[in-house]
């Protein structure tokens, strides 16, 4: 009620004002209509594209993990862990314009993202495309260290998706949440490796070959978990599309 009150008072305020500023006015509306349908335009497209990327990235990395034959990688296996790498860079990069978009449509609906939040996710992208391409290659940082960061964005995905009630439909939420959960797996299962192999956090990473595989059960677990995280990583591209088709929707 207050809502509506305080809508039809800005009306007539508006009506009743002098012709010079209800042009200004009209002028800034149209610019602000115009900033949000460019909002949703560059997400929309940004989504799709990296949802795209994510997929092939997919098909990448599962390659890579099911013809892998020995703890020391072979030099085809390491090129599609690098082309992986470079995949996931691009895909997080485009998301970019997805946080973006996602803060734009939030703002329709009384639970809009507060700054703090849209920080968050943005900061959470920024660092993974970061240590991703730090990590191409193993030399630098861990080739898995961005995987903290992303069970980060994954954690923002999950709170985004349940906050997004009026905006989104609920079966994409879900989906969105259940790719964000696959994330935090991924997130967990690294830091839980950074304990079964402290190598993990040293910078430059020291080659594979001076690293001794470790047989334990901390390992076969922490292994799984990240086996389980391909939910996250299978299902985020799939989400980002569809989201992206959702914000193209919203164009005025």
């Amino acid at each position: 009620m207050r809502r509506v009150t305080r809508s039809r008072a800005r009306r007539i305020r508006r009506a009743s004002a002098p012709l010079a500023k209800r042009v200004e006015w009209m002028v800034m509306d149209q610019h602000a209509l115009v900033a949000v349908d460019t909002s949703y335009r560059n997400g929309g497209r940004a989504a799709i594209t990296s949802g795209a990327i994510g997929i092939a990235a997919c098909g990448l990395i599962a390659s890579a993990v099911l013809t892998r034959e020995s703890w020391i990688p072979s030099a085809r296996i390491w090129m599609l862990f690098d082309a992986f790498d470079i995949g996931v860079a691009l895909q997080f990069l485009l998301l970019i314009s997805v946080v973006f978009g996602l803060r734009t449509l939030s703002r329709q609906s009384q639970r809009s993202l507060s700054k703090a939040t849209f920080a968050w996710g943005l900061g959470a992208v920024v660092f993974v495309v970061c240590l991703v391409l730090l990590g191409v290659g193993d030399k630098i940082v861990s080739n898995g260290f961005y995987t903290f960061p992303q069970g980060i964005f994954g954690i923002w995905l999950i709170l985004v998706n349940w906050r997004l009630s009026g905006s989104l439909p609920a079966w994409l939420r879900w989906l969105g949440m259940i790719a964000g959960l696959g994330l935090v797996l991924a997130g967990i299962g690294f830091v839980g490796l950074c304990f079964v192999y402290p190598s993990q956090l040293v910078i430059p990473h020291p080659p594979m070959e001076s690293i001794k595989e470790v047989d334990s059960v901390a390992n076969t677990f922490f292994h799984q978990l990240l086996y389980a995280s391909f939910l996250g990583v299978a299902t985020l591209p799939i989400w980002t599309i569809l989201t992206g088709f959702q914000l193209l929707k919203q164009r005025r």
